[in-house]
């Protein structure tokens, strides 16, 4: 459909976002397939996981306008390949879920080595919400945050997540560190 659109006659400002819209829909048509596959994510084939963080914030937030930052700590090892496209995974889904409800005007993602662990910490000011009382799937609630906490208890972590109405969002997933093979 975007395509469609593309060939109809030039209006600048509707064509850079018809441009930004198809490339971002190929990229997620290319990761949708890599999922399926199993594969890891492509921001993570040439880059460890700070440099594929540090873009994915970047290309978050010119997508969406909103200002991000990423900030890593400690000392930086080169991850198992599976924990990477985990943390990954997860930092992703947090954004998609800064940008759809938080209405954020700032994000902030951290990447923390320390010791025998590694920590994502993912938050926003947005306006919170109470994480008690959460949308049931089964009526079309999301599952972001189920996803998150299961993507990271797989790794033997855990995800917690801190919100309250009107005061923002902030998810901190803890894995061990389990260094590239």
């Amino acid at each position: 459909q975007l395509q469609v659109v593309a060939g109809a006659p030039d209006l600048p400002p509707a064509r850079t976002h018809l441009d930004r819209a198809a490339n971002l829909a190929r990229h997620s048509l290319g990761e949708a397939r890599r999922s399926v596959h199993n594969l890891a994510p492509v921001a993570l084939e040439h880059d460890g996981l700070p440099q594929a963080l540090k873009s994915t914030v970047a290309e978050w937030t010119e997508r969406t306008g909103v200002r991000a930052e990423f900030t890593l700590t400690g000392s930086t090892e080169q991850l198992h390949d599976e924990l990477s496209a985990t943390l990954l995974r997860i930092a992703q889904e947090a954004l998609s879920n800064a940008s759809r409800h938080a209405r954020a005007t700032r994000v902030g993602v951290t990447l923390s080595f320390l010791g025998d662990e590694v920590i994502l910490d993912i938050r926003d000011d947005g306006r919170g919400f109470d994480p008690l009382a959460l949308p049931d799937r089964s009526r079309g609630g999301g599952f972001g945050l189920t996803g998150m906490r299961a993507r990271a208890e797989r790794m033997a972590g855990s995800l917690t997540v801190e919100s309250e109405p009107g005061y923002g969002t902030a998810l901190s997933a803890r894995v061990p560190l389990v260094r590239h093979e």
